[in-house]
């Protein structure tokens, strides 16, 4: 209970810190920021080059119940739809490797988990203070849906959804 309430008034502190600008966040209709982060294999991973690629971009964490809980779907929905050209691409606030390793090798996941240690993509590109948060991202890099808290990732409704982006050219 009282490691809610302190990440509750940090998050209120944060909030207060920023600009009121900065708020809005990104938003249904407007091109995704492209960021940089090296994955748990290393590898330098950034979102500019899966252009042509529909992408389903989770800001996440482990200490994060929602966030955990949907995990397995993320990666159930990755794996029936990475041939067609779409990918999940995992971003963890996580303040280190250990928790989201043990999480990534316990569930399986199979699609790119980075982790935003500084948070300076969730902050700074996306300007954002929710979790879990994900933003569906079209071919042209445009966000065509925003989505706050946990969702059935491999539900028929999201799949069709998906399914039709990946159809547009």
């Amino acid at each position: 209970m009282r490691r809610t309430i302190s990440a509750a008034l940090m998050g209120l502190v944060l909030l207060l810190a920023v600009p009121a600008r900065s708020l809005a966040g990104v938003n249904v209709g407007d091109a995704a920021p492209d960021f940089s982060l090296d994955d748990l294999a290393g590898r330098n991973v950034s979102l500019s080059a899966y252009r042509g690629t529909v992408v389903l971009l989770n800001f996440w964490g482990t200490f994060c119940p929602p966030c955990r809980a949907e995990m397995p779907s993320l990666n159930r929905l990755y794996l029936d739809l990475r041939d067609k050209g779409f990918v999940v691409l995992g971003v963890s606030l996580d303040r280190s490797e250990g928790p989201v390793r043990s999480l990534v090798s316990g569930e399986g996941i199979a699609f790119p988990i980075m982790i935003d240690e500084g948070k300076e993509v969730y902050y700074k590109k996306y300007a954002t203070f929710a979790l879990p948060l994900t933003y569906l991202i079209d071919k042209r890099g445009i966000v065509v849906e925003k989505f706050f808290g946990k969702e059935e990732w491999d539900s028929a409704e999201m799949t069709q959804k998906i399914a039709a982006l990946l159809k547009k050219n």
